[in-house]
């Protein structure tokens, strides 16, 4: 089964596209209508109220999900695809600023391709592919009114396909149009002492990724992004039965790496990057001593 984490990064990735810092120019190598379309979509997820279903697909494994978003507010996602009896699980998607054409082309080549029909809807598609092998490509199949994407596949720099999701059903309307959803719990914080929890820094991350967030509790956590793709670093103490070296999963296009550091902690990298990005994110991890 596809995990609710996993249903979020791809939801973030197809509406709401993280900044990056990078200097704009009006001259970023793209045509101006290029330039104004791929602007639209990615700031398409601020502008409208939306709803539908969501299938998530790669190899033999599917997923629905129910997706209902508000203009300023958190997107609600709801898994449909459940044992029997089981509840309703529904979790938030964080909106977040959107990146710009010009700050993601020098890291992306964009270009426009044959239009498409989702969801009963014209698109028009879009195809990004990396400048080098540390980010994934995509093709995207974007509404011609709303500009919002509904289908969108990822790939290895090489071409290898490595999931699909699309809208099956989609409806763009105002708030009494749309499908109300229950609302998602928040999850209460802990009064655990987390003072044992490991904090570090970075001393150099791969090009074009910058910081855009970290929390240290319960678990030291940051989030990096080149304004498209984006990866969870994780560190906490390495269990003493976790044999030292590194480990791989790879569910789609998402990709867990872990590996233990010579002074017992373990790094974990989960996100939409190949291997090779994970590794030089965990080469750049430093623990943080006391005074430092």
């Amino acid at each position: 089964m596809v995990s609710m984490t996993k249903i979020m990064s791809l939801v973030a990735l197809m509406m709401t596209l993280v900044p990056v810092s990078v200097a704009q120019t009006d001259r970023c190598g793209l045509s101006p209508e290029l330039e104004e379309s791929v602007n639209r979509l990615l700031q398409s997820g601020s502008h409208y109220n939306y709803s539908g279903t969501l299938l998530v697909e790669y190899g033999s494994d599917r997923e629905f999900v129910a997706v209902n978003a508000r203009q300023g507010q958190d997107n609600l996602l709801t898994r449909l695809s459940r044992r029997a009896g089981a509840p309703l699980e529904t979790v938030i998607a964080e909106r977040r600023e959107a990146a710009t054409a010009c700050s993601l082309a020098r890291l992306y080549a964009f270009s426009a391709e044959t239009p498409q029909v989702v969801a009963g809807r014209a698109t028009w598609r879009l195809s990004i592919r990396p400048r080098d092998t540390l980010r994934l490509g995509y093709l995207m199949d974007i509404d011609v009114q709303s500009d919002l994407p509904l289908r969108v596949v990822s790939a290895t720099p090489d071409g290898q396909v490595l999931e699909r999701f699309e809208f099956a059903q989609f409806q763009l309307g105002d708030h009494s149009q749309a499908v109300q959803l229950p609302t998602a719990t928040p999850k209460p914080i802990s009064t655990v002492a987390v003072t044992s929890t490991p904090r570090f820094r970075f001393a150099g991350l791969p090009p074009g990724f910058t910081l855009v967030g970290r929390d240290d509790s319960p678990v030291a956590h940051a989030v990096v992004s080149d304004g498209l793709a984006s990866a969870s670093v994780f560190i906490e103490p390495q269990p003493k039965a976790l044999a030292a070296g590194e480990g791989v999963v790879l569910r789609g296009s998402t990709l867990t790496y872990t590996r233990g550091t010579p002074n017992s902690y373990l790094i974990t990298v989960m996100g939409e990057v190949p291997i090779t990005t994970a590794r030089l994110f965990a080469d750049a991890v430093r623990v943080m001593t006391n005074g430092s």
